[in-house]
């Protein structure tokens, strides 16, 4: 059983290696960056419900959305477009002002399904605007007692009616997007996709999102409760010969598509008031409305950072303290790519 994202006679950036290969690499200051694993050979297969959320309980992971505050219109300049003229984010920090942060969330794994609640120990931090991100730990005067480890983060933006949504593997605000591919861009740049959504090639009926690849051009399943509210109509797939059985994939996409429902600089509106709740969305069944209508209006994104939770609380932030980042990531990995993380209503 291997993910299939779209032509497999393409170049192995736009294969199932795609996702693998060149996802953000999980890093932690300083120390050794680790890979992802392949969820295709992670020695788990499609379980039922009852029995994922049994073996995927107490699995629990960190996770911010910040809304990004583009300048349209930097010093006089007009708005960037791509090449049918749809309103593009900025490609340069310095086309972005002071975000609006979001607050720490915790997913956990319940026994009928995902709770958040507020991780009242954890903020955003970013010391400068233009500069790297992270959720850390702090403590009751607010001085940071530790870093847990980024496994997740993306950014995600809707452009317009014709562009309804594009995303990253990365921070936009940092500088590091482009709309096409140029010979001097080096490792840190990510370039924007259309959702990418890919598949099991074994008829399962679940549909997976992702950052990156080429991916299909629909949904797998024929009626899903989760279109248009999560993911455009225009992914919808009325010929599919079954039943659609749910939305799964890269916790930050999930969760940016998910913050399309918020307020202008209250994304964590969503996640407060319990939006996404026991693997349902049980927000609004219509598509956001606080998103552009025409290629007139400015785009609107987030970054969505997903953190391993493996800092143990009163002890010090340490690879001899903390929790196995390769279990964490293992728990991980399985929700994403072998459990259906928004199930059908």
């Amino acid at each position: 059983m291997s993910l299939f994202f779209g032509n497999k006679a393409g170049s192995s950036r736009h294969s199932g290696h795609g996702y693998r290969d060149k996802h953000p690499s999980f890093s932690h200051g300083s120390r050794g960056k680790q890979r992802d694993r392949d969820p295709r050979t992670s020695g788990t297969t499609m379980l039922g419900e009852e029995e994922r959320d049994r073996l995927l309980t107490g699995t629990s992971f960190l996770f911010v959305v910040n809304e990004l505050n583009p300048i349209y219109e930097p010093h006089g300049s007009e708005t960037l477009r791509d090449q049918w003229l749809n309103p593009m984010p900025p490609e340069h920090a310095d086309g972005y002002l002071d975000e609006w942060q979001g607050l720490v969330f915790r997913y956990r794994q319940e026994s009928h399904g995902g709770v958040i609640t507020l991780a009242n120990e954890y903020q955003w931090y970013r010391p400068v605007r233009g500069d790297e991100g992270g959720i850390v730990r702090v403590d009751a005067a607010g001085n940071i007692t530790g870093r847990p480890i980024v496994c997740r983060q993306a950014s995600i933006f809707s452009c317009s009616n014709h562009l309804p949504i594009i995303v990253g593997p990365g921070d936009a605000s940092v500088g590091h997007s482009r709309i096409a591919r140029q010979a001097l861009d080096n490792d840190t740049v990510f370039y924007w996709s259309l959702l990418p959504i890919c598949r099991w090639d074994d008829s399962s009926n679940i549909t997976f999102v992702t950052t990156e690849g080429r991916g299909v051009p629909s949904v797998v399943g024929r009626s899903p409760s989760w279109i248009p509210s999560l993911v455009p109509q225009v992914y919808s797939n009325p010929n599919a010969s079954l039943v659609s059985g749910g939305l799964s994939g890269d916790l930050s996409v999930l969760i940016g598509l998910m913050s399309f429902h918020s307020k202008v600089g209250r994304a964590s509106d969503v996640f407060s008031f319990q939006r996404w709740h026991h693997n349902r969305w049980v927000g609004s069944q219509h598509a956001p409305i606080h998103v552009p209508r025409t290629q007139e209006g400015n785009p609107r994104g987030f970054f969505v950072q997903v953190c391993l939770d493996n800092l143990v609380r009163g002890l010090e932030d340490s690879d001899e303290n903390n929790i196995s980042a390769q279990d964490c990531l293992q728990r991980i990995f399985a929700l994403e790519w072998h459990s259906v993380l928004v199930r059908e209503n």
